[in-house]
């Protein structure tokens, strides 16, 4: 298992920069995803790593080698395409053996690596079968295996699963998950789909316009965006801009105080820089908001008016309207919310370290 840096890089098509200056670190043997919408660079960046495409500025290392001026097969790099890139005129057998075969391996080798990865990813059923015999849920796991076996040190998968429906797309991603572990191959994972990249995540990245803004375990980059993009893209938040009060002197969570349109507000935060009159936007996720009959002592307290009430199964969506007619969403347990009724006036309770400070303004309503 190695670890892989990526340090600055930089490609650009004419004036347009696709990769602008992104640098990321990949832990050793563990799933690193990188999260972004269409068009945030994540493809290119991960050619770049692969060496399909050609670096204009940065370093890149596997391990403790520079790689960036290396060809693609001297990489040991090993990427699954979205669409798979299964040879249509081959069998499975003859399209996982294709990388020992190109590497020369003998016949024997061949034929014994193939069915232990065939058998390992449950695909030796098909093994005769050509790529349009195949269902959507059995093409990424060849893919997979031909990617496995030539035992690359790091693995790049490019949402090879979109397509799959969830109960299909959940067992193939098990049989992925437990053929990576057991490689112990260092894994980027390419996705636009922010719920994947949450559950399956050991570190997460989130790229847009060609950078990466933000690293770090996915609870960390939920709970703590580093802007109103991250916490967006994340999930559903409530946003309001804020003016800094006063700020408390502990310096590892420090405890400010927020004026805000809907009152002041009490943050426990980690954030920097902050000084009496910054500016900040306050984000707080749905299901942070306590619709309260006992309200704890320490937390934050809005008068608030129910709107509606959307039934989701487990929980329901609650809009309210807060002070200044601030648009709110929470999200309530069934049980706790069963005497909610709409155009019932009710108190809203966050508590500090469910206030989260972003740096800068951003005017924006609820949702």
């Amino acid at each position: 298992m190695i670890r892989v840096i990526a340090e600055g890089l930089v490609k650009r098509y004419g004036r347009l920069a696709a990769v602008d200056h992104a640098s990321l670190r990949l832990p050793p043997g563990e799933l690193t995803c990188l999260l972004g919408p269409p068009g945030a660079g994540k493809t290119t960046f991960a050619r770049l790593l692969a060496g399909l495409e050609t670096l204009d500025d940065g370093e890149i290392y596997l391990g403790d080698r520079m790689v960036q001026a290396l060809p693609p097969a001297e990489r040991d790099v090993a990427m699954v395409f979205a669409d798979h890139a299964l040879w249509p005129s081959l069998t499975v057998r003859e399209n996982v053996a294709y990388p020992l075969r190109a590497r020369g391996a003998p016949a024997r080798e061949r034929r014994r690596r193939v069915d232990e990865a065939l058998a390992a990813l449950r695909i030796d059923v098909v093994a005769d079968r050509r790529p349009d015999a195949l269902s959507p849920a059995q093409a990424p796991r060849v893919a997979l295996a031909r990617a496995l076996i030539a035992e690359p040190k790091l693995l790049i998968l490019d949402d090879p699963l979109a397509g799959l429906p969830p109960r299909d797309r959940d067992e193939a991603w098990d049989e992925i998950r437990r053929a990576r572990i057991e490689a112990g191959v260092t894994t980027l994972l390419l996705t636009s789909d922010v719920a994947m990249a949450l559950a399956r995540a050991d570190r997460l990245a989130v790229m847009d316009l060609g950078r990466i803004l933000q690293t770090g375990r996915p609870g960390e980059l939920y709970d703590q965006p580093a802007d109103v993009f991250v916490a967006r893209l994340l999930g559903a938040a409530n946003l309001l801009q804020g003016q800094v009060d006063g700020v408390g002197l502990d310096a590892s969570l420090r405890e400010v105080v927020v004026r805000t349109p809907v009152g002041r507000l009490v943050a426990r935060t980690t954030l920097g820089g902050l000084s009496p009159g910054s500016a900040v936007t306050v984000c707080v996720r749905p299901e942070s908001m306590e619709i309260a009959r006992g309200v704890p002592g320490d937390a934050n307290r809005l008068p608030a008016t129910v709107e509606r009430i959307t039934f989701e199964g487990s929980v329901r969506r609650v809009l309210l309207r807060g002070p200044g007619d601030w648009p709110v969403v929470a999200l309530a347990l069934r049980s706790q919310s069963a005497h909610l009724r709409e155009g019932q006036g009710v108190t809203l309770a966050v508590a500090p370290e469910n206030v989260t400070l972003l740096a800068g303004k951003f005017a924006v309503g609820g949702g």
